[in-house]
């Protein structure tokens, strides 16, 4: 299975700053679940437009940090904001399977940085 989370991009943007590096995974990791929370809370038809917008803003800041899955998964979520109730469920399930697999990484990553093990 491939790693949930690319670091190149952020690595080049923070010049492998640790510190900078912790406060943009700390800034992803409240936008994204603010993200859920809206998405969750516009799941039913008539808020389509709110799910659509969601989606876009998680995409972007998903593939900014180099969670390309995640990315992927918003983008669908995205592409199916008139899709039924049901089948928004589903993609928020793997949304939301997918963004635990990125936190995890992330938790992951800080622990060996802050071990000085650098990856």
């Amino acid at each position: 299975m491939t790693p949930a989370v690319d670091l190149t991009n952020v690595h080049e943007i923070t010049g492998g700053d640790i510190a900078v590096e912790r406060e943009l995974f700390d800034a992803f990791l409240q936008s994204s679940d603010e993200c859920i929370a809206a998405l969750k809370s516009s799941l039913e038809a008539p808020k389509h437009e709110e799910w659509r917008k969601q989606a876009h803003a998680f995409k972007g800041t998903s593939a900014n940090l180099g969670a390309f899955e995640l990315g992927r998964l918003c983008k669908e979520a995205q592409d199916n904001s008139q899709a039924s109730s049901e089948r928004k469920h589903t993609i928020l399930a793997a949304i939301e399977t997918e963004y635990g697999r990125v936190k995890d990484f992330l938790a992951d990553a800080g622990a060996r940085r802050d071990g000085n093990n650098i990856s």
